[in-house]
């Protein structure tokens, strides 16, 4: 199977369009920097992406970043380290947006406000 491969916007505000080019109708708006989506297909200068919630659309490549990010899917527990009885370092709510330092084969290195510390790869969206 292949790899999802992600990227997150670079801009607070990001159009997703019907189809590729200006001449498409606005579907909807992502309004916050660093939101991650994941690329479906590519055509020209346009990427073809899906969002956390199944949404579907396409956007600018000059819209978006290789920054990594991610969205908490549920409340969860960011860890010490990258097992489940470390110590605990913060609750992440669902919907909170981390930026995503490294990942190994279960744990993704996370940050978030002053906060650093690892998650389940499975617990957010935006890793695989």
């Amino acid at each position: 199977m292949e790899k999802n491969i992600f990227l997150s916007t670079k801009y607070d505000e990001v159009n997703i369009r019907k189809g590729p080019g200006k001449n498409h109708y606005v579907i909807g708006i992502l309004q916050k920097k660093g939101i991650p989506v994941k690329i479906v297909d590519y055509f020209d200068t346009w990427v073809k992406v899906e969002d956390y919630e199944g949404a579907i659309g396409w956007i600018s490549k000059s819209q978006l970043s290789e920054k990594k990010f991610g969205i908490i899917l549920k409340e969860i527990e960011l860890q010490q380290f990258p097992k489940k009885n470390s110590k605990i370092l913060a609750i992440l709510k669902k919907n909170v947006l981390v930026k995503v330092k490294k990942c190994k084969k279960k744990w993704c290195k996370v940050s978030v406000k002053n906060f650093s510390g690892w998650v389940g790869v499975d617990e957010f969206w935006g890793a695989r």
